[in-house]
């Protein structure tokens, strides 16, 4: 076995609906484009990019051999970069067919080609997600669609290939979706060993994790209760944080590892350096339509009152641990800024700019952090084309990565959504092998076999 194998062959970082290529989902598509209700394309398309779409004669015009208008209405590129909405608007246009094979009761041939590819790619082990995007609100339909994606999962594995499904729930909704999910379980009970943890995804920002504290407590007791049927929670957080300060984007990640996540997604608020960060552009999404003081401001200069009076305690908990990494905190000056918050008569947003002291002490927080979730065995999924494009990261040079790499965190590489980027497994981890300045036997060592992060019972 060559060095990175073991690398190139599990993904622990992967959705579902982002696995389906441009000719995936064109083969899937074609003999139906008349009959699909693209609206929840071309109207997302339409508010992000400005432009009216027309899937049928994007669809009719790559049949007949001109398929480079489909490719680009489908692959994130790097015209897309930092904007959120503009990545959902292109996904999009997978759920669209997806939910239109759903009607025709033929789900199950999208994850046909999606299982057959990661075979032929030569993918030993893959922890497949999935978001249900009508929520809970439709239950029976939340049941249907996970009940459906992990019985194929569970199908597909065999000798050479094995596989498990974490379900992704509502970050607005964690108990109704992770009630949902404990019900799939008793009514399937075939499913227990291939359903090993929960996910949450999606739109990060106006969703702390301590929204979700709760849900946590909750699944702790259950777990507890019954190990043979716990479930691990993967989290994604730190990746698209334009509505918050950079030390709040930091803390995040450590509430969501100190929460019981054994994975987080991204985290490119603790490894993108703070000056590069505050330097990037806001996303046109946020720029035209957000609050009049996020036009006027650069991204992470603004945050809500709350995320500022969360801060204030996060700090004040933890002036001695923050002050062993060369944090300075001034617990007076913290005490009485938040009883001049509290006491105001409304609630406008902080606004706190930054200069070269801020700045090097958010590279001491994002270090903290970082030795924290190593001491408590917390990995982080690093997706690296998804971070360039979706996370804004400039170029290779300022991706987290190389903070991840030269810090002691646990660590695995991930493709995220390797049709939708066009970037399988493998050319994932020849990137990071390309950029990282390190030999392959380098690598791999610090690395390691990703199989260890893997999510397995006791």
């Amino acid at each position: 076995m060559e060095p990175l194998d073991t690398a190139r062959r599990c993904e622990l970082h992967v959705h579902i609906g982002g696995c389906l290529h441009a000719e995936d989902v064109l083969r899937l598509a074609r003999h139906h484009q008349h009959d699909i209700d693209w609206h929840p394309f071309t109207s997302s398309y339409t508010e992000a990019f400005g432009a009216d779409p027309d899937p049928v004669a994007l669809i009719d015009a790559a049949l007949s051999g001109d398929p480079d208008p489909w490719r680009r209405h489908f692959v994130v590129d790097a015209n897309d970069r930092g904007d959120f909405a503009r990545f959902q608007a292109k996904f999009n246009l997978t759920i669209c067919v997806l939910r239109h094979l759903e009607s025709l009761h033929r789900y199950e041939e999208a994850l046909e080609l999606i299982l057959d590819r990661h075979r032929r790619e030569g993918l030993e082990y893959v922890e497949y997600r999935a978001m249900y995007m009508r929520g809970t609100a439709d239950p029976d339909g939340f049941l249907s669609f996970h009940r459906r994606n992990a019985e194929a999962i569970q199908a597909a594995c065999g000798p050479n290939f094995e596989a498990r499904y974490i379900p992704s729930i509502p970050r607005d909704r964690p108990l109704e979706g992770y009630a949902l999910l404990r019900r799939l379980l008793r009514q399937t009970p075939a499913l227990i060993p291939t359903v090993v943890g929960l996910d949450f995804c999606f739109f990060e920002e106006g969703h702390p994790p301590s929204s979700v504290r709760s849900f946590f407590e909750h699944l702790r007791r259950d777990n507890e209760a019954d190990p043979t049927q716990a479930l691990a929670v993967v989290y994604h957080v730190g990746e698209v944080f334009f509505d918050k300060s950079l030390e709040s984007a930091i803390r995040w990640c450590h509430e969501a590892a100190e929460l019981g996540s054994v994975r987080l997604g991204h985290c490119i608020a603790l490894g993108l350096d703070p000056a590069v960060a505050v330097a990037r552009p806001l996303p046109a999404s946020i720029g035209n339509a957000g609050s009049d003081h996020h036009r006027r401001h650069s991204g992470h200069v603004v945050e809500p009152l709350r995320e500022r009076l969360d801060q204030i305690a996060y700090d004040l908990t933890r002036i001695d641990e923050l002050a062993a990494c060369g944090v300075a905190v001034d617990a007076d000056a913290l005490t009485a800024e938040r009883s001049h918050l509290l006491a105001a008569d409304s609630e406008p947003p902080v606004l706190r700019e930054y200069d070269a002291a801020r700045l090097e002490q958010l590279r001491r927080r994002q270090q903290f952090v970082l030795d924290n979730l190593a001491a408590t065995g917390t990995v982080i999924e690093t997706c690296p084309t998804s971070n360039l494009l979706i996370g804004a990261v400039p170029e290779p040079a300022a991706h987290p990565l190389h903070r991840f790499l030269a810090s002691d965190v646990g660590l695995a590489v991930g493709a995220d959504d390797p049709g939708t980027f066009a970037s399988p497994l493998a050319a994932e981890v020849d990137w990071v092998l390309e950029h990282s300045g390190l030999t392959p036997g380098q690598l791999q060592a610090r690395l390691g076999d990703p199989r260890r992060h893997a999510i397995v019972r006791a």
